[in-house]
């Protein structure tokens, strides 16, 4: 039986995006969108200062992978302002001053999966792919060949750290 799209209207992204954070965003009514906080252009201390295990972690996976330039360069990195959405699960740091505007056409992710993470496509874990896996879902953005942003999900160890040295505001 074939589906029919008769009277199915494409979302507006920006509308679906808005109701999304309202739904499973942190229930306030000021939030990064309404708010905009300062972009920081200053570092503000090295990576390896605060999550070093993380730092030494990365550089084997990314060198695993064949990115040896990032693997040299992620431990060099330094923090310019760490992710404000309040989702207690994201342990989130910008290595570069944070970006009004999307990345552009020069960015790209590299992505280390946890191995217990499932393959919706196989039905296989992560770790079945012969791919390193890391403890933690990470995801680093990289533009222009720079390490921009590294994503840790779900690892309180790292997100205590963080928001030890870079609490929310009052």
């Amino acid at each position: 039986m074939k589906e029919s799209r008769e009277g199915w209207v494409p979302p507006n992204v920006r509308e679906a995006e808005k109701l999304l954070r309202q739904l499973f965003g942190d229930g306030s009514e000021t939030n990064q969108d309404t708010i905009p906080r300062p972009i920081n252009t200053t570092p503000l201390f090295p990576l390896k200062q605060i999550w070093p295990e993380v730092v030494e972690r990365l550089a084997a996976l990314l060198a695993q992978t064949g990115e040896a330039a990032l693997a040299e360069a992620v431990h060099e990195l330094d923090v310019f302002d760490r992710c404000r959405s309040g989702a207690d699960y994201c342990a989130t740091v910008h290595t570069q001053p944070r970006s009004a505007e999307r990345y552009g056409p020069s960015h790209r992710c590299v992505v280390f999966w946890s191995r217990d993470t499932i393959c919706v496509d196989t039905g296989l874990p992560a770790s079945s792919g012969g791919r390193p896996t890391a403890p933690h879902i990470t995801i680093l953005d990289v533009v222009d060949e720079e390490i921009v942003c590294i994503e840790i999900l779900d690892d309180a160890e790292s997100r205590s750290r963080l928001l030890t040295v870079l609490p929310d505001e009052s």
